[in-house]
């Protein structure tokens, strides 16, 4: 056997081996480190989104000339500018990963695709939403677009979309009420319509004084408003006063949604803690993703002077309610019975759950009607024959939370 210093050269063979085989490992180790800390750097994140956006601009653009029959006149020149004011004033907000995982996720099916930004004037963020729903319908559309053939698909297809304008006879009234009120023309209103209608509703309820975050701009499909704040989700676990503060603008919001605006109300059907967005250093709720919802034109209802006391029907882990009963009365109380439902209880019916609970003790001692004036709220109230039914109603009810609100901000 050769000998080597007293090492055998099958010794050494191995120890060589071996050890080159240890580096090979530690090569690949440092690499693997290496790509894992390139990915998480922000750089990369930043490099990878703006990469995704270049496809998204492409899909925009796809969107505006679809096999190379222009569309651009249904948005105007108008719309071009506003794109152009958006892409000069904002800058991507690097610190937030939402950005790229929104990306990733929304390249899966139909949900909502949501982007942060900052502002270059403000240094604010800003949110950017689009639908990719929207695109796939407008790639599905025949060309070229008129309004009477939008009309028809928006028809065709209003069964199952989201915003239900009713009663069905009062859909080309709100067209025509719309392209009086916006910068669009009717052709455009029925495209939006189909679409993503919450580029219509966004810029006149911000107007108008309705609870919902500050527009920055929109560029095609996609609205960029202000980013106003966390989620309710945030907020189960805050401070008494702090739930009271909210729990008081939610039956104020309710109320006005529910007046509406040039006699169209507008009940929201899907009032839950993501669509809600509460900003402490303002005192300030909000209301975001408003295109799920009923907006009845009350003036050609059947019952146009009558009143909906919607009754709260038992559903399993949801939010139950009739939509015959929405478009045959001049007004409903459904904001309020959902309003009261999401302080008072959870979807589940569970009292422990609300969100306004748990209610301190020392306030439901001095406060008994609380817990009397929201169980009324959720469930109705028997009508006696001294009483009328506006006296027992849903709106005095909540009329009467409002105030007794006001009154425990004293104990704070």
């Amino acid at each position: 056997m050769f000998m080597l210093d007293g090492l055998s050269f099958e010794t050494l063979y191995c120890f060589f081996f071996l050890n080159i085989n240890h580096l090979h490992i530690l090569s690949v180790g440092v690499m693997l480190y290496l790509i894992i800390r390139i990915l998480c750097s922000k750089k990369f994140q930043l490099l990878l989104i703006i990469l995704l956006n270049f496809r998204d601009m492409v899909n925009y653009m796809i969107s505006i000339q679809v096999d190379d029959l222009p569309i651009d006149h249904l948005f105007g020149k108008s719309v071009v500018r506003n794109c152009r004011y958006i892409l000069a004033n904002l800058d991507y907000d690097e610190s937030n990963t939402q950005n790229l995982i929104s990306h990733l996720v929304s390249r899966v099916g139909n949900h909502r695709k949501t982007q942060i930004f900052r502002s270059k004037i403000t240094g604010n963020k800003i949110i950017g939403k689009s639908y990719p729903k929207s695109y796939k319908i407008i790639r599905a559309l025949n060309f070229p677009l008129n309004r009477e053939y939008l009309r028809k698909e928006y028809l065709a297809q209003v069964v199952g979309s989201d915003l239900h304008i009713c009663p069905h006879g009062s859909i080309q009234q709100f067209v025509n009420f719309f392209t009086i009120h916006s910068d669009y023309n009717e052709t455009t209103v029925w495209l939006l319509m189909l679409t993503n209608p919450q580029l219509l509703l966004h810029p006149y309820l911000e107007h108008h004084g309705f609870p919902v975050p500050q527009l920055f701009g929109m560029c095609g499909l996609t609205i960029f408003q202000e980013h106003v704040g966390p989620t309710l989700q945030h907020f189960y676990k805050a401070n008494f006063e702090i739930k009271l503060r909210i729990a008081k603008q939610l039956l104020e919001s309710a109320l006005k949604f529910t007046n509406g605006f040039e006699g169209y109300r507008m009940y929201l059907t899907d009032l839950t803690a993501d669509n809600l967005i509460y900003n402490e250093e303002r005192d300030k709720l909000f209301f975001i993703d408003l295109n799920t919802a009923f907006i009845v034109d009350s003036k050609d209802t059947i019952h146009k002077d009558g009143i909906d006391q919607h009754e709260n029907i038992e559903c399993d882990d949801c939010f139950a309610f009739v939509p015959d009963r929405l478009c045959s009365y001049g007004i409903s109380d459904v904001n309020l019975l959902e309003s009261c439902l999401f302080l008072h209880e959870n979807l589940k019916r569970d009292r422990t759950g609300g969100f306004l609970k748990p209610i301190p003790a020392d306030i439901t001692a001095k406060y008994p009607n609380l817990e009397t004036l929201l169980d009324s709220c959720v469930n109705g109230v028997i009508k006696t024959e001294t009483e009328s039914v506006e006296e027992m109603s849903r709106f005095l009810t909540t009329l009467k939370l409002i105030e007794l609100f006001s009154d425990i901000f004293n104990e704070f």
